[in-house]
């Protein structure tokens, strides 16, 4: 039998154990999201040179993915602002949406990164790199 003076100790290291593994776990998620987050990034900032070579492509695509938007979120695409996404964080996911129907460079992997970190004020100048070329073609 285990004498009641060792279980608190058997029960602290398992704690600890359990601890370190968490925190490894938690490492290896910030390691993985900072590296989507590059990627994401490297393909944000192709999004302008993709629409400028497909843009006639693009504007069939959009519109139809446009089609079912709420009025503020075809506003923001039409005339994107960076306070919007600010006031409206949530709405990254249905404008990446928007911008994968149309195979915008990068909006795929910021989607992920919000499925893995949230709508966080990191991803809006993604989000603008993206958008804003997108802009053009529906005005």
């Amino acid at each position: 039998r285990h004498s009641p003076a060792r279980a608190p100790h058997a029960m602290n290291a398992l704690k600890e154990k359990a601890k370190a593994a968490a925190d490894a776990v938690a490492a290896k998620a910030s390691a993985a999201s900072e590296v989507a987050m590059e990627k994401a990034r490297k393909e944000a900032e192709s999004a302008k040179a993709y629409v400028a070579a497909k843009r006639e492509e693009i504007r069939p695509k959009l519109k139809a993915a446009m089609d079912s938007a709420e009025p503020s979120l075809k506003e923001f695409m039409a005339h994107p602002q960076m306070q919007y996404l600010k006031k409206n964080p949530k709405a990254i996911a249905a404008i990446c949406a928007i911008l994968c129907a149309v195979g915008i460079p990068g909006a795929a992997s910021v989607s992920a990164l919000v499925s893995l970190i949230g709508p966080v004020e990191m991803l809006f100048p993604m989000v603008m790199m993206m958008v804003n070329p997108v802009a053009e073609v529906i005005t």
